[in-house]
């Protein structure tokens, strides 16, 4: 008779393990199942253990399915880098469906064609020498939007496959992994693997199946879900669009994705490339501090025709005759395109046809029933839907306060914004690219028409301001540049400049004569300023000087805590009561506790309180004295 750790993969195990027994030998890393409570859960084998002082339950099921000794080392250290719950870390690394009839479906693989690469211009070239240096481990490939920072990344992987090593090039979104699947693809030396949730179960399982066994050397791409597959000999992880707050996953357990690649390079002895136009402040400043090697790229890889910007004020109406919402300057840039046959993207970081439905008399609006929230406006279908909790009904024509009907929708959303479009310009072709697209409306199902200039006028939200090259794209209008600005968060400025910098970097990437116009109330605002002048330098000046004045990442490590309860009453309660329990942590400093932004959500009431201090082990070992039924969030991207 054997004993064995076991991690547990169901949410509730806290930061336990649990010991059962086994008549037969069962390896470090195997996947089993076991019974826990009145169910069986699946569970990983840590370590061979000596009988316990307590009655052991058998294992149930041994699986023919094992994590390599480095995944179990990365699970380990996850367990003492996140003070989350160990089930659900556990989760991450236990394939899909795994519990199925056996499949004869096999992992789809891309064959690689192994087309040449464009030749390198100087900058790329210059690049290049330091990246496939041996003695380079780590690197910040900081390149302006088109400078091809995806040539450079492709070459430095093909290196890798000729030394027999796998690649993983993590994308933030689903949306552009086609883009650069094809890209990478094309010219791959290796089979290429796309990896990501909208593939089925099964397949999800199979791609599993390959990377543990892994007998070719392969080019995995997809999202942070591929972090955790099992890996046996990576060469090199890119990071491409670094940047991204898609990265940090915002569900328990949140970890963050540049914090594990970092730990996945080091168990494999892996290059590591971070690839953005727009670091962040906090990861520039870090990879400054450790060492990394930081690359920076200005020059455009199809030309040295660029782009102007400029700046359209939002509060002088004669900028706005012909149309409330877009300026004259950006209606003339539209018709003169469009004459021309190219491209024009507007973008508009709100969904729907109007952000809320307020009464003109008395100032009444419709919130959300179970989130307090405002309700958005969708004219195509006339409801109002809460964007937090999925709730909806018709929309409403009279004041459930006076009686009034003199309602008003205000402020425009992408779907009015099309409408207005399409009155301003009905011959041509508008397509809105946003979280309420239909499935065949998706960005990642009309890349080819957009680049085939199929689509004459491109709506949207955050989703296309990324990682899209469009030849024939020219003008680019920003309707509400201000849109995040002011929200009380310390990264809003952040966010604000790189959604700016990334859609304002649409064009000018040498193609053709283009230009942006961005529309906002404060165009002496430093974050306008630097959009203006694309000076990420000027930014980040702004920004570093601000996190360190208030004491912001990186001048210090951030938690948030948060508490739901049935009652704001309640809430309150509990949450003073972890507060005074956590201020015997003399070395971190409590913000709080206070009603969370988003306060009322799915007919709970949040709380939370601020954890910050200059290091991190003392927010973890303070985290450690937080009782069951908290939410947890150790370096969070936003305190809303």
């Amino acid at each position: 008779m054997g004993y064995l750790e076991i991690a547990i993969a169901k949410q509730h195990t806290s930061n336990k393990f649990f010991t059962y027994s086994t008549d037969e030998f069962i390896e470090i890393g195997s996947i089993v199942k076991v019974p826990y409570g009145k169910k069986t859960c699946f569970g990983i084998v840590l370590k061979h253990v000596q009988k316990p002082s307590f009655r052991t339950k058998n294992i149930s099921q041994v699986f023919n399915y094992k994590i390599p000794e480095k995944s179990k080392t990365l699970l380990e250290w996850m367990f003492n880098f996140y003070p989350d719950d160990n089930g659900l870390i556990t989760q991450l690394f236990i394939p899909n469906n795994l519990v199925s009839r056996p499949s004869s479906k096999t992992a789809k693989i891309i064959k690689g064609d192994n087309e040449p690469l464009p030749a390198a211009n100087k900058e790329q070239a210059a690049a290049l020498s330091i990246l496939l240096a041996e003695e380079t481990k780590r690197a910040l490939l900081h390149g302006d939007t088109g400078t091809g920072k995806t040539r450079v990344f492709i070459q430095v992987a093909k290196e890798a496959i000729n030394r027999k090593e796998s690649v993983l090039i993590l994308t933030p979104e689903i949306g552009l992994t086609p883009q650069l699947v094809s890209e990478i693809a094309k010219h791959s030396n290796a089979p290429v693997i796309l990896y990501h949730s909208e593939l089925t179960a099964v397949e999800r399982r199979k791609i599993w199946e390959y990377a543990s066994k892994e007998d070719v050397p392969t080019i995995f791409v997809g999202p942070r879900s591929s972090l955790f597959l099992p890996y046996n000999n990576l060469g090199l992880i890119v990071i491409d669009e670094s940047h991204d707050g898609s990265y940090k996953q915002l569900q328990a357990p949140h970890y963050q994705s540049l914090h594990i690649a970092a730990k996945i390079s080091q168990l494999h002895n892996a290059k590591l490339i971070l690839s953005t136009a727009t670091p962040n402040t906090e990861d520039y400043y870090k990879a400054e501090k450790n060492n990394y090697q930081i690359i920076r790229m200005k020059t455009a890889a199809a030309g040295n025709l660029k782009a102007e910007n400029e700046l359209v004020d939002l509060t002088e109406r004669q900028n706005f005759t012909k149309n409330k919402y877009i300026s004259d300057r950006l209606l003339e840039a539209i018709a003169n395109a469009l004459s021309k046959n190219e491209q024009v993207m507007v973008f508009l970081n709100r969904r729907g046809s109007a952000r809320l439905i307020q009464c003109s008399e008395c100032g009444w609006q419709l919130e959300c029933p179970n989130c307090g929230l405002p309700l958005t406006f969708h004219q195509d279908s006339f409801e109002a839907r809460c964007h937090s909790c999925s709730y909806n009904q018709k929309a409403i024509s009279q004041c459930a306060e006076c009686n009034s009907t003199e309602i008003k929708f205000k402020s425009i959303g992408t779907k009015a914004l099309v409408s207005e479009i399409e009155k301003l310009f009905p011959k041509k072709i508008i397509m809105r690219f946003d979280a309420d697209s239909l499935n065949h409306e998706k960005l990642h199902d009309n890349i080819e028409n957009l680049k085939a200039g199929k689509i004459d006028i491109i709506v949207g939200t955050q989703l296309i301001s990324k990682g899209i090259d469009l030849p024939l794209l020219t003008v680019v209008g920003v309707i509400n540049a201000d849109s995040g600005l002011n929200l009380p968060d310390f990264t809003s400025e952040e966010v604000t400049f790189q959604q700016l910098y990334q859609v304002t970097g649409r064009v000018g990437r040498g193609h053709k004569m283009s230009k942006s116009f961005i529309q906002t109330r404060v165009p002496e605002h430093p974050i306008m300023q630097a959009t203006l002048r694309r000076s990420w330098e000027d930014f980040y000046e702004y920004e570093i000087s601000k996190r360190k004045k208030f004491l912001y990442p990186p001048f210090c490590y951030l938690a948030i805590i948060k508490i739901s309860k049935s009652s704001t009453l309640s809430a309150k309660s509990c949450a003073d009561e972890v507060f005074n329990l956590l201020q015997k942590c003399r070395k971190v400093q409590l913000l709080g506790p206070s009603p969370s932004y988003y306060e009322k959500r799915d007919g709970k009431y949040t709380w939370q309180i601020i954890l910050k201090s200059p290091s991190r082990t003392s927010i973890i070992d303070a985290l450690n004295n937080v009782p069951s039924g908290w939410s947890v969030n150790i370096d969070p991207i936003s305190l809303l």
